[in-house]
């Protein structure tokens, strides 16, 4: 009967023994999985980086192509200046998700929309810098004025989301800096950023009253038969809001491809 009683509790540790190496190789198991699953998501940024390089270099030689008169495809960069704003931002978002479109932001400080600025992100738009403050006599006041402006957005933008833009548009566009553009341009290009001014336009930054079939007519004149357009849209405009839908149709209609601007595209300038 001894003999069984301890037969019995060997057949017992052998069970807890069996059960336990089991449940050991599931925790193994999970745990592998779990590294995996870590390694792929630390690589996934690189991966999604090295994709958006290729592509910007493949849409960059389309650009040379255009230019050389070897392509008959155009490109219109869209482009939002001043935000994000409440609402409008948010709006102008969800029509280009809709259209399958990516455009630029040129951003400005604005601390109280940082989860419109991530959104802009996630969805593939590229971030560029406005300056802090976008007060022109401010931003004006000399050319270090302006770089120290430049600078603080670079700042402000890399360490709240992560991003460090390469792409600067001057308030008011670059002959608002009158004689302080060449410094302001050397120092843009010393920290690697490029400038970028705009070939056509919605009027929604011009004095006066702007409707909707106002905005849409300026914005498809002024594009008229143009190869590489940049068009120039503020995000606190209703009219522009209200016309996009429209301007976009239009343009794919012309057989324009809407792309996000990028550091090495022909439309951006150096020192």
């Amino acid at each position: 009967q001894r003999q069984m009683c301890i037969r019995d509790r060997l057949d017992t540790m052998r069970q807890e023994l069996e059960t336990i190496t089991a449940e050991n190789e599931g925790l193994t198991a999970q745990v592998e999985a779990l590294r995996t699953e870590t390694a792929e998501q630390k690589a996934l940024p690189e991966a999604i980086q090295k994709q958006k390089d290729e592509g910007f270099r493949l849409l960059g030689e389309l650009e040379r192509q255009i230019r050389a008169g070897e392509s008959d495809k155009r490109i219109a960069y869209l482009t939002f200046d001043d935000g994000p704003y409440d609402n409008t931002t948010d709006a102008i978002l969800d029509i280009l998700k809709e259209k399958g479109v990516h455009a630029t932001f040129f951003l400005r400080h604005r601390p109280d929309h940082v989860a419109q600025i991530q959104r802009e992100i996630r969805e593939g738009h590229t971030l560029a810098n406005h300056s802090y403050s976008h007060k022109i006599k401010a931003v004006y006041q000399s050319a270090d004025s302006c770089i120290k402006e430049i600078r603080d957005q670079q700042k402000w933008l890399t360490e709240t989301v992560g991003v460090t833009p390469e792409i600067y548009r001057f308030p008011g566009g670059s002959p608002t800096a009158e004689n302080k553009k060449q410094a302001i341009a050397a120092a843009l290009a010393a920290d690697g950023l490029g400038y970028v001014d705009w070939n056509c336009y919605t009027g929604d930054g011009l004095p006066g009253v702007l409707t909707t079939e106002k905005a849409y007519q300026n914005a498809v004149s002024s594009v008229g038969e143009q190869k590489i357009v940049v068009m120039l849209m503020h995000d606190y405009s209703a009219a522009t809001l209200e016309a996009l839908p429209d301007i976009i149709d239009t343009l794919k209609a012309k057989g324009y491809m809407m792309m996000p601007l990028f550091r090495e595209s022909v439309m951006i300038r150096s020192a």
